[in-house]
């Protein structure tokens, strides 16, 4: 049988855990027994903190929890809490130079006796971590960690990412073209672009990708105790423009990389970007804007993503 140690809260009296001993009068170290429904989420930074920040108190109640038999997230990241981590992730300056996900743990583990937070102070390398998981969130800006939860197979996984006031959610459903498009190879970075940290200029696409996470995880766990809700699906979303075109919207399975483009590459003009984003603010389908520009969907696609900030400039797409 799988244990985890982890932080408990004196406040809760638990009898079916047994002590190993105390480490302050605030908390103490138990050995649990994993079981129940398992949650993992990799990253705890501007997306995944939000997330549990959102999500965590909603349970507190414990009807969910307990007819799960219980809930673990387990919270997978390296980092450390940084000064600058303090405008839009979810820690406070007591948690500085602690790993985030030991903050997280700290503040929200056993919110109920029957929800747990477990963390992993570890990037993700492969899938092992995640080989007892029933709901994966994937919350990091790196392609590997990504690649890694979309090769699983049989288990729900939710994707999130954001870019300036925009955020973008795959799912287990999302087309296999959508997802082999939107997950190219990119060096790491952060929610925040280039100098809104030290300019105050604050970009929150990262807590509306955490709203989005949060959700999607609490519809998920309605259906499984049995109030059938919707779940939402795939979804490109900006604070200013609203649903962006970006999913494949026709039943062709023909890979985007097998089909012709409309008409030979060329540079965008800065007309065609304001065409674009009038397009997408009118909720044109991907299709339409397509034919419009006599462009690929693909080609379409990449570029919504580029000029709303969900992605940023890649030198593969040099001509598009």
């Amino acid at each position: 049988m799988l244990a985890h140690i982890c932080w408990i809260p004196t406040r809760f009296m638990i009898s079916s855990i047994d002590f190993v001993g105390f480490i302050s009068p605030a908390y103490i170290l138990v050995v649990m027994d994993e079981g129940g429904l398992q949650i993992h989420i990799v990253g705890a930074g501007g997306i995944g903190s939000n997330l549990i920040a959102l999500l965590l108190p909603s349970l507190r109640n414990g009807i969910i929890a307990n007819q799960l038999g219980g809930i673990s997230f387990h919270l997978h990241d390296a980092d450390m809490v940084e000064e600058k981590n303090l405008v839009h992730q979810r820690f406070t300056e007591s948690h500085i130079n602690m790993p985030k996900v030991d903050a997280l743990a700290m503040e929200f583990n056993l919110i109920h006796p029957n929800v747990r937070v477990i963390g992993h102070s570890t990037n993700l390398r492969s899938s092992e971590p995640l080989r007892n998981a029933n709901i994966i969130i994937v919350a990091v800006d790196r392609p590997e960690p990504r690649r890694i939860v979309h090769s699983l197979r049989n288990v729900e996984w939710y994707d999130l990412r954001c870019g300036l006031d925009s955020c973008l959610v795959l799912t287990h459903e999302t087309h296999l073209d959508d997802i082999e498009r939107l997950t190219p190879e990119h060096k790491p970075a952060s929610c925040q672009p280039d100098g809104a940290i030290e300019s105050g200029n604050i970009q929150f696409g990262s807590a509306l990708a955490g709203t989005f996470g949060a959700n999607i995880i609490l519809r998920s766990l309605m259906n499984r105790i049995g109030n059938k809700t919707n779940i939402p699906g795939p979804v490109c979303f900006s604070m200013d423009m609203g649903m962006i075109p970006v999913f494949i919207q026709t039943k062709n399975t023909v890979p985007f990389s097998q089909q012709p483009p409309k008409r030979p590459t060329h540079l965008w003009s800065e007309k065609e970007d304001v065409q674009l984003l009038e397009q997408a603010k009118r909720g044109l389908t991907l299709e339409r804007v397509a034919s419009h520009h006599q462009r690929s969907p693909g080609a379409i696609w990449h570029r919504l993503l580029k000029i709303t900030g969900i992605r940023k400039a890649l030198d593969s797409e040099a001509g598009e």
